[in-house]
């Protein structure tokens, strides 16, 4: 791929480039350790045996996770010098900052509680965020275009990576709430069936549903305010931009429909009490709506946000 744009930093966009390769690198090994602990810690612990060879691994990876953030940082702050501007100015930047926010939502949560269970099926999505972000949406370091000048990219759009990185994090949590609700009743058939023996494997390694339920929840109630301001953020700036706030442009539009999802998931566990299942749903719905928002709109539908595409 090629290195830089003309009038740009050719050594620190090179050196971007090569700081991206190893962070991806040291993602898919410390990927590969937490597959390697949950695997053989799952079948230690399903013999009754202790796991303390793969809890080892284990660390490994969360070690390896810190050092290839370290490497992810810098590869985006190069980014950023290379060009003279934020890093974020394109889908390449966009989603290399969304896995970034995700690993870091990840060590985060590890440095607070024991999560350390997440760390296969998060560094999963962001090895595929990044390798999708490294070869079919790589853009060379270059000026910002004319409308995305202004000093509203450093708030709307920061929001909008926070938020987006965050809620990627909540639906890889969601989904091992639903695994987890679905081997609970398959064990329930029980001690003597398969599915009884499939339980004790995987099952047993992950918290209980109840606790998945209860961390999606928390991760999805720091991000929805982030979003909330991302897209007022982003109305202020269409008003400086366009010279109206709102005009139901594709990328707005599903921006709103996001927002309404995860509203509604709220809503319905605060006033209805919805839990489990049914929030799940309404969860993985919203991540649903914002891979929309972000990839068929931007690759695909064409408005007044298509400039945020490709370069």
């Amino acid at each position: 791929m090629p290195t830089a744009a003309p009038g740009v930093n050719v050594s620190l966009a090179h050196a971007s480039d090569l700081l991206f390769t190893w962070t991806v690198l040291v993602y898919a090994v410390a990927m590969f350790g937490y597959s390697v602990e949950f695997a053989f810690a799952r079948i230690a612990r399903s013999r009754g045996d202790q796991a303390g060879r793969p809890e080892q691994i284990g660390r490994v990876a969360v070690g390896l996770t810190v050092v290839g953030w370290l490497l992810h940082l810098g590869s985006v702050v190069t980014r950023g010098a290379a060009a003279g501007r934020v890093p974020w100015g394109n889908m390449y930047e966009f989603s290399t900052m969304v896995a970034l926010v995700a690993v870091t939502v990840y060590l985060v949560l590890l440095l607070r509680q024991p999560v350390r269970f997440l760390g296969a099926f998060v560094m999963t999505p962001v090895v595929l965020y990044l390798g999708l972000a490294g070869t079919v949406l790589y853009a060379p370091a270059a000026p910002l275009q004319p409308i995305l000048n202004s000093y509203w990219i450093k708030i709307h759009v920061v929001a909008a990576i926070t938020a987006s990185g965050a809620f990627m994090v909540s639906g890889v949590i969601t989904l091992l709430y639903l695994t987890r609700t679905w081997l609970d009743r398959r064990a329930s058939m029980g001690p003597g069936t398969a599915a009884a023996v499939e339980y004790h494997g995987f099952a047993r390694w992950l918290p209980s549903a109840e606790r998945l339920d209860r961390l999606a929840y928390k991760v999805i109630g720091f991000a929805f305010p982030v979003w909330t301001f991302a897209i007022i953020a982003g109305a202020i700036w269409a008003k400086y931009a366009w010279s109206r706030y709102w005009g139901w442009d594709p990328k707005e539009t599903w921006s709103f429909i996001t927002w309404v999802a995860y509203a509604a998931y709220l809503h319905a566990r605060a006033t209805a009490g919805w839990r489990g299942r049914r929030a799940a749903v309404l969860s993985l719905v919203g991540f649903g709506c914002l891979m929309v928002d972000y990839y068929v709109v931007n690759t695909v539908i064409s408005g007044l946000h298509s400039y945020a595409g490709v370069n």
